[in-house]
């Protein structure tokens, strides 16, 4: 692992995370970091089965303690974190009145907390090593408006203006932060609370509203992360992609 980079990324459990890691898996040595322990392990067990090196790492990402533990567990076995995907969050519908605290505070603290204090734990192996990538996940959600979603659109607003500072503020230091708006996605979130037949009318539905006429797949989104995290987006900092199929064209 000598010669290899380490990337840390959370939510790697399922979804966009473990495509993430799997395609990361092809030449750097990936910290699987989840709040499902055994999602974690799984996507581990799959990058070690292509030849790949990893480790899993439970984490909530919401409490510093967990986030603290995390980052002396890596410090421990692998040394520093060299380039950092944070995608752990979670979707929960529900119009304004009907947004309950609990619903508004568990969707910041996963989603905004959670990317600020990891942030905040990797920064300094980066400042210390003069350089470093970070990309935070957003969403096209944090551009555009849909009714019953205004707590995770808020959520996905407000990583997006942090990762702008956190750019502004280390950039000085060689330290690249960007973050990722995918539009939608065929994911578990996706499928989370509905029932089969309401999961299909759902991706139905999407896809005739995007002009490719189709929800993207994890690996296209970790496909985009890749160039984010290469040297060759090295003049792009402070800035949202957005795959989406096209869906802010409207």
């Amino acid at each position: 692992m000598a010669d290899k980079e380490n990337i840390l990324i959370t939510g790697a459990g399922s979804g966009i995370g473990r495509a993430a890691a799997l395609r990361m898996a092809r030449g750097m040595h990936v910290i699987a970091a989840d709040l499902n322990a055994d999602s974690a392990a799984e996507t581990v067990s799959m990058i070690e089965a292509d030849g790949g090196s990893a480790r899993a790492i439970p984490v909530d990402v919401s409490d510093k303690a967990s986030v603290t533990s995390m980052k002396g567990r890596i410090e421990k076995d692998v040394g520093s974190v060299d380039k950092a995907f944070f995608a752990a969050g979670i979707y929960i519908r529900g119009i304004v009145c009907d947004i309950s605290e609990d619903h508004w505070d568990r969707m910041m603290n996963i989603h905004v907390k959670g990317t600020f204090l990891c942030c905040q734990a990797v920064l300094p192996d980066m400042v210390a090593a003069n350089k470093g990538v970070i990309v935070n996940m957003s969403s096209d959600f944090a551009v555009m408006a849909v009714p019953a979603a205004a707590a995770y659109m808020a959520a996905k607003s407000a990583i997006y203006s942090l990762t702008k500072s956190i750019a502004l503020e280390f950039a000085p230091h060689n330290i690249r932060i960007n973050a990722l708006g995918p539009g939608p996605i065929d994911t578990p979130i996706l499928q989370s609370g509905r029932s089969p037949q309401e999961y299909e009318d759902a991706r139905l539905m999407l896809a005739d509203k995007l002009p490719v006429g189709r929800l993207g797949q994890p690996e296209e989104v970790s496909a985009v992360l890749d160039f984010l995290l290469s040297d060759r987006s090295a003049y792009m900092t402070g800035q949202i992609v957005h795959p989406n199929g096209g869906q802010l064209m409207w």
